[in-house]
């Protein structure tokens, strides 16, 4: 029965020493032992947010003394951007300024003019409108085709479309103007 317990007190006392030898041998402050065995993962995507414009032929061609109102088919605007904040579509007219205010196709001859406004048919992403109409009619700054808000955009299109009333009383000559259209990031 001796014998028995010398072998049990033996390894009681490996136990403890075991542990003790544990003990003094982890620094002190965890705080640093776990940061030592952990591994931060981290990578970075870089902001790309693109516009491309593409014309229609009917823009070149506008019906101008076609007597009645007119709805043409002038663009369209590809857009991706990987920036969940959004974006703005703003569109400028370079007549628009130009007495009387608003947008218009002017004959450089003639000086006459046709005044129309511009419309976007836009998906609803990101809260965007479906149908946008009457920009620049009257207003030159601040007009906005298309408003994104938290999306992610990839290629998604939207049309513009230039409105007006044709007038056969128009003097013959090249009427023109350029529209702008620029993504604002947010």
């Amino acid at each position: 029965m001796t014998r028995k317990k010398w072998l049990l007190a033996g390894a009681v006392a490996a136990v403890v020493i075991g542990t003790g030898v544990g003990l003094v041998l982890r620094p002190d402050g965890c705080d640093i032992c776990q940061a030592a065995n952990d591994i931060l993962l981290q990578g970075s995507v870089a902001q790309n947010c693109t516009v491309d414009v593409t014309t229609e032929a009917a823009a070149g061609s506008l019906p101008l003394s076609t007597a009645g109102a007119q709805r043409v088919q002038v663009g369209t605007v590809l857009q991706n951007c990987n920036k969940k904040v959004g974006y703005t579509l703003a569109v400028t007219s370079a007549n628009c300024a130009a007495a009387p205010t608003g947008a218009k196709v002017v004959d450089s001859v003639s000086t006459e003019y046709l005044a129309y406004s511009g419309e976007f048919a836009n998906p609803t992403t990101g809260g965007s409108t479906a149908s946008v109409t009457g920009l620049l009619a009257s207003a030159c700054a601040g007009q906005t085709g298309r408003d994104v808000t938290n999306a992610k955009i990839i290629s998604e299109t939207s049309t513009v479309f230039v409105n007006f009333t044709g007038n056969t009383g128009l003097a013959a000559g090249t009427y023109q103007d350029t529209l702008t259209i620029t993504m604002n990031v947010k």
